[in-house]
């Protein structure tokens, strides 16, 4: 009876010792767990506290087959020996078909023993229990090979029972916080794709997904590097203050001196748990390794059969990284790829318009000064030859009156005089209509007086020659130093919108108003006609329709400004540009200038030249 009670007395020892370490072990007081980390913990603790060799758990799919299998006391080495895993046939299927513990002496000798694989540890002892999570089952806990050469006991079995409950509660509560993490983990994703899909520039797709990573795995160094076509990668973005990116030096890396040959080759993501000095293959592997880095994943970023780069995640712990934050890395990266190849495909855009703006800029300043040259020709030089014919007519006809004057009037027929006096007004009428053209192609006021009052005399000759009221305003705070360029700018939109209420509008008033607003120069011209759809007439197919408000926005944008259309049918037209202007262009005094002066306004008669000299 002594000899008894002393072993029921060392058994119940040993029982609170095991609840001790059970306790101790903090199945359920840590949740800062993911699923995997949980379950594996579950197995280590339970091979520890119930004193086995060996112990697994296999969870269950919803078919009821093994999908994943977690183990202790064998090594990785060992279980890649074993090979298969088991498939939950016979004696480890009973433990979920009965829902009740499984015990035995020696498993080996039970009818459903399936016997062992080649190369598996040799298992007699065996104690087995299932763990139900919500009410299903969830999965198989087992041990094996009591330590000590004993039989698994009683005791055991209410110990492996109570850490099958305990561990239903962990399993629970990392899918519930792991559903918590996705769901959080996908508002952040649906934040950094929105952002990615409003990004327009290179270096802010780059900068916009190396943050959002980091807010993702914040206990990981993140970098985004661009592939180049001589086989370097460019370390371009790091989140701020990366510790990776104040430690690196280097701007480039030679592709096969990295890790990622498998990324840009094989356009597959890249995973290394454990790294160290000692197993690194490449530099920058070695790299890492030596400043502790011991987790590695990386994701190529490409569109179609074209690689534009990769984004890797370095973690100080080993196995630091899970298959969600893996697919997180590749959900991110297929949109970097396509915000990647928007941004080149609008930058080539912009050169394009750049160039072309370039160009259209000299074709333009060519045609301004071919107009110009054209225009000085005609009132230098053909008009001169006119004024040099209207003066000879002029001397011809005095001659004639002297000579009839003196007696000699039957040798001029009067018909000959009147032939005389048409030639002498279709002479002034050439004359008029040259002056006009050269006018049109370079008003001399722009040049002389300045924009203003070239637009004022622009204004109001427009309105003289097709009979329509149109006021001109301006806060007369313009100076003369618009650039030359800007000024023949101005002048030909406000021609253009002028010529076309003319043509179309039917208007019965107009308005040109030129104002400073800040650092603008706003330029309006506005009318009470018939107005139109803007954007019908943007759209047209005849090209003829829609040429000249084309040339307007285009003199406009070659100005750095914007030009806007507003009309709607019945509510008349108002066009505005506005312009930016370089400092100086504008001054606080008030500007006046003189509206006499002849050669700066069209005629509406003959040039003071080509007067009648009687």
């Amino acid at each position: 009876m002594t000899r008894e009670r002393k072993n029921s007395r060392r058994e119940r020892i040993t029982v609170q010792r095991q609840m001790a370490k059970l306790l101790e072990s903090g199945v359920l007081l840590r949740f800062d767990r993911t699923l995997d980390e949980t379950l594996q913990h579950i197995v280590d603790v339970a091979r520890l506290v119930i004193g086995a060799r060996y112990c697994a758990l296999a969870v269950l799919d919803e078919s009821g087959k093994f999908s994943r299998f977690f183990y202790s006391g064998v090594s990785k080495e060992e279980a890649e020996k074993i090979g298969e895993l088991p498939q939950g046939r016979g004696l480890l299927g009973l433990i979920i078909e009965e829902g009740k513990v499984i015990r035995l002496r020696d498993l080996t000798k039970h009818p459903k023993a399936f016997g062992f694989p080649p190369n598996h540890p040799v298992m007699k002892t065996f104690l087995g229990v299932p763990i139900f999570v919500n009410g299903k089952a969830f999965g198989r806990l087992y041990l094996t090979e009591k330590i000590g050469g004993r039989e698994f006991t009683k005791q055991d079995e209410k110990l492996a029972l109570l850490l099958a409950a305990q561990a239903s509660v962990a399993i629970e509560r990392a899918i519930l916080t792991e559903q918590a993490n996705r769901t959080e983990r996908l508002e952040l994703l649906n934040e950094i794709i929105g952002s990615l899909s409003r990004l327009t520039d290179e270096q802010s797709v780059l900068e916009t997904a190396t943050e959002g990573i980091h807010a993702a795995l914040p206990f990981a160094e993140v970098a985004t590097v661009l592939y180049r076509p001589n086989e370097s990668l460019s370390l371009l973005c790091f989140p701020k203050s990366s510790r990776l990116g104040l430690q690196l030096r280097r701007p480039c890396l030679k592709v096969h001196r990295t890790p990622f040959v498998i990324c840009m080759q094989e356009k597959k993501p890249l995973s290394l748990p454990n790294m160290s000095v000692e197993k690194a293959e490449t530099p920058f592997e070695r790299w890492l390794a030596r400043r502790g880095f011991r987790s590695l994943i990386a994701v190529p970023v490409f569109m179609g059969e074209q690689v534009l780069g990769v984004i890797f995640a370095a973690a100080i712990q080993p196995d630091a990284f899970n298959r969600d934050d893996l697919t997180f890395l590749q959900t991110i990266s297929d949109h970097v790829a396509v915000a990647l190849t928007n941004a080149r495909l609008l930058q080539e855009l912009r050169e394009k318009e750049r160039v072309r703006g370039l160009l259209l800029t000299k074709v333009v300043t060519a045609q301004e000064e071919e107009r110009k040259r054209i225009s000085h020709e005609l009132h230098d030089q053909i008009g001169q030859l006119l004024t040099a014919l209207l003066i000879q007519l002029q001397l011809l006809e005095r001659d004639l009156k002297w000579d009839r004057g003196q007696g000699t009037r039957d040798t001029f027929e009067p018909p000959l005089l009147e032939r005389l006096k048409l030639l002498k007004q279709l002479a002034e009428e050439i004359s008029l209509q040259l002056h006009h053209i050269a006018w049109e192609l370079r008003p001399p006021a722009l040049d002389e007086l300045g924009l203003v009052a070239a637009l004022e005399r622009i204004t109001d000759e427009w309105s003289k020659r097709f009979n329509i009221p149109c006021e001109f305003t301006t806060n007369g705070s313009i100076n003369d130093e618009i650039l030359p360029e800007m000024a023949i700018g101005v002048l030909r939109i406000v021609q253009e919108a002028l010529t076309n209420i003319a043509k179309h509008a039917k208007a019965s008033k107009a308005r040109v108003s030129v104002q400073q607003e800040d650092s603008e120069l706003v330029v309006t011209v506005e009318d009470n006609g018939v107005g139109f759809k803007v954007s019908e007439i943007l759209k047209h197919p005849d090209e003829n329709k829609r040429l000249g408000l084309l040339g307007m926005m285009e003199r406009a944008a070659m100005l750095s400004g914007n030009l806007t259309i507003d009309s709607k049918p019945g509510k008349g037209t108002k066009v505005q540009v506005r312009i930016p202007l370089p400092k100086g262009t504008w001054s606080a005094g008030h500007r006046t200038w003189d509206t006499g002066r002849e050669f700066a306004r069209p005629p509406s008669r003959v040039p003071p030249l080509m007067r009648r000299r009687d």
